[in-house]
């Protein structure tokens, strides 16, 4: 008699809370919750195509941050009103449905000038730019303390990215980020980088893409597994970065070929540190972190160092103190 295999088998009749029993799809219109044993919908929510989704300001609300670029900039709509985005300007609107505006700014460059009141789009106190090439990707919520207790994942910073700008006619990018006000209709300015992690997706003057559709990469991952740091990394068609939270460059990778789908954050070296996965038009290839103990073993060396030659100064001073001659004061 052969011994038959034991195969879990998920039923609407478990009592046992840790046996998933649901499945989440993200889609297009919105976030719809399956049923597994019956394929029945138990619940959806439908959110606006693009952009960012999350509660960026702590109030328990869920929030909608958007931003296009030039091709076809002005076909989108504001969420909860009639108005029309705009390139360089991101707008983020509260609730679902929406029930207020949170802040409109700029991301191509920083003013003091950037924040108007609702709806004021047509009027710039900033230098006028070309539009036309400019290219975002999806924003990103940094998670950040403030002293203030917010869900996990709720409040923080907003990370823009954007193809915009030239310099010495290299394409350039710029990410920007900005920190929403607790409960106001605000946001403060955080920092602002240019970096390598340029693309573009304009076609040739024959009206043909060069060689495919560039995916750019904006997204917040840990060096490590389970660390709550949160960095920054930023890719476009040659070159991705990493940044802190803070906007500091911390690495920069040159990519061998174009991305045709967003960098992946994994482990797949199984050491404990995350590795990236580019996935091109002409191949795969996986970037590995590796440990430097080096550096460590060379700053106590050199600190092991310090502090003998501190000893040695002190012992042979001590020594030259003993061995001086004293010098009588009394007559013969």
């Amino acid at each position: 008699m052969q011994p038959m295999n034991y195969i879990p088998t998920i039923t609407n009749y478990t009592q046992l809370w840790w046996v998933p029993n649901v499945v989440v799809a993200h889609q297009k219109e919105g976030i719809e919750a399956v049923h597994l044993a019956s394929g029945r919908t138990i619940c959806k929510l439908h959110l606006q195509e693009g952009g960012l989704h999350a509660d960026i300001n702590g109030d328990g609300v869920l929030d909608h941050v958007q931003v296009v670029g030039g091709n076809g900039a002005e076909q989108t709509v504001v969420s909860g009103s009639m108005e029309v985005l705009r390139p360089c300007w991101a707008v983020a609107t509260s609730g679902v449905p929406v029930r207020e505006q949170l802040f409109n700014a700029s991301i191509c460059h920083h003013s003091h000038f950037n924040f108007f009141q609702h709806g004021e789009f047509s009027r710039s106190l900033g230098r006028t730019v070309d539009v036309s090439s400019l290219e975002v990707a999806t924003p990103i919520l940094i998670p950040k303390s403030d002293g203030h207790r917010h869900r996990k994942g709720s409040h923080g910073d907003v990370v823009f990215l954007t193809n915009r700008g030239e310099l010495k006619s290299v394409i350039i990018s710029q990410v920007t980020s900005y920190s929403p006000g607790l409960h106001g209709h605000d946001a403060v300015w955080q920092w602002q980088l240019l970096t390598g992690a340029s693309w573009s997706n304009l076609p040739s003057p024959s009206g043909m893409m060069e060689a495919g559709t560039v995916v750019p990469t904006l997204k917040s991952f840990s060096l490590r597994a389970h660390d709550n740091q949160q960095l920054v990394l930023a890719a476009g068609d040659q070159e991705a970065v990493v940044l802190s939270s803070g906007g500091s460059l911390l690495a920069t990778v040159v990519l061998p070929s174009a991305p045709t789908h967003a960098l992946i954050c994994e482990d797949f070296s199984n050491d404990g540190l995350t590795d990236l996965i580019l996935v091109t038009s002409n191949g795969v290839y996986g970037f590995v972190q590796t440990r430097q103990p080096g550096a460590l073993f060379f700053s106590m060396l050199v600190g092991c160092l310090i502090i003998v030659m501190g000893v040695l100064f002190v012992s042979q001073h001590l020594n030259s103190i003993k061995g001086k001659p004293r010098v009588s004061s009394g007559f013969q």
